[in-house]
């Protein structure tokens, strides 16, 4: 933390790099539908269906985080346990585990960013009681690791945060393990107002304890907040006269667009309500699957445009793009630079064009409140040099074009210089 004015590990200025902007992705569901649901809804299919695309049961909850919650309980977590997960990965997976009281253990990952077996079997012990795959970037994991924990007892959790349309051997990601993660926040492959979905065989679900429902009012307040920054966002796109955003950003009316997510590392373990989702969410969330083949193939579409650019420059600049595998459905449309120092650079250069972008997570063991739980420089060598850019829908095949030249053309120029 020493080095944050000084070191590419954080923004020099994070007034210059944006958030990413992630516009209509409530998959084109219309305000009086949602009107509807939020007031009206009181039951779906939602459950049913996603029983049908995993064959296995489902539990929906008010959020991913909870989900996790309830795998890792199922999983044994607790006091005297440990769990092993990627150390680049989200604040709320190692909150899940430390809301349950176990030990989080880092393990590294391989360079085609699935979860190192070599390193989960070297750290594993007696205690461990579970193994957390995250999906990095929606990329597959190893189903080695699967079939290595089963033998040795211990519980794979297969979080789909971020590749819940990815499939492997023709099994959706979320349904690899004993327990599967899916999440429906803002910027996840089926993005919506939150919630989340335990799955696990039909036979386990049944012998739990029904959760409590969580209420209304607060699907609702999550569907105002998320509208509000949709708003928010086209507003900030127009060119007003800047005294009217000044006084709008200190009414707080605009919220911060331009914050970095290294600037904003938590500063205590968060602790989650572990509830059962409320209709009305599941309302809105059901009529978002229906779009769901649609949105696939848009994205897809996006993401082949931005390879066929980058592939035709990667020789002459070194920018490389994440490619993905057979099966695989990236949730993000990543790049990694040859130098550490040109992601920071790039960065500013495309938010002076208007293109937001993402530095995604800073590694666990290296924000304060979790270096505690690191023993040793266990960093993935790529963290420090991706990007990630906007592509998803409504984003059109030349906008993703564009994006993906201009990101060439800020290399160009650095080549010249």
């Amino acid at each position: 933390m020493k080095e944050k004015n000084t070191s590419y590990h954080y923004p020099k200025h994070p007034e210059e790099i944006k958030f990413p902007i992630y516009p209509g992705q409530l998959s084109g569901i219309s305000r009086l539908h949602a009107a509807k649901s939020l007031f009206t809804a009181t039951k779906s299919r939602l459950a049913e269906k996603l029983e049908k695309r995993y064959e296995k049961g489902v539990v929906l909850t008010s959020s991913g985080s909870a989900a996790l919650v309830l795998a890792l309980t199922y999983s044994g977590a607790g006091p005297g346990k440990e769990v092993i997960l990627s150390s680049f990965n989200c604040p709320n997976v190692i909150d899940a585990v430390l809301q349950c009281g176990a030990t989080p253990v880092f393990a590294q990952l391989e360079f085609d960013l699935s979860l190192s077996v070599s390193d989960a079997r070297k750290k594993a012990t007696r205690h461990t009681c579970a193994i957390i795959l995250t999906h990095v970037y929606g990329r597959s994991e190893n189903p080695e690791i699967i079939d290595w924990a089963r033998a040795n007892g211990i519980y794979i959790i297969d979080d789909a945060a971020q590749a819940m349309f990815t499939k492997q051997a023709g099994v959706y990601a979320g349904g690899l393990g004993d327990f599967g993660i899916l999440s429906f926040g803002p910027s996840k492959p089926l993005a919506s107002i939150g919630g989340g979905a335990l799955i696990a065989t039909k036979d386990f679900l049944c012998q739990q304890d029904r959760l409590p429902m969580e209420q209304r009012r607060q699907v609702i307040a999550d569907y105002k907040h998320y509208m509000k920054n949709q708003r928010m966002q086209a507003l900030m796109k127009r060119k007003h006269p800047q005294p009217i955003l000044y006084v709008m950003k200190k009414t707080g009316l605009v919220p911060s667009m331009k914050v970095s997510k290294l600037e904003v590392l938590p500063q205590s373990p968060s602790v989650v309500s572990v509830l059962r989702m409320h209709p009305s969410r599941e309302a809105i969330i059901e009529y978002q699957m229906s779009k769901i083949d649609q949105l696939i193939k848009a994205s897809a579409k996006n993401i082949e445009t931005a390879r066929e650019r980058f592939e035709q420059e990667e020789t002459t600049y070194g920018v490389q793009m994440i490619q993905p595998k057979e099966g695989e459905c990236l949730n993000y449309l990543t790049i990694v630079f040859p130098q550490e120092e040109e992601r920071y650079a790039c960065s500013v250069y495309l938010a002076e064009k208007g293109i937001q972008t993402c530095w995604n997570y800073l590694p666990l063991d290296l924000i304060p409140i979790y270096q505690t739980y690191a023993t040793q420089a266990d960093e993935n060598p790529l963290w420090k040099r991706v990007l990630s850019l906007p592509f998803k829908p409504p984003l059109t095949e030349e906008q993703t074009r564009q994006i993906a030249e201009t990101v060439l053309k800020y290399a160009e120029h650095q080549n010249k210089n």
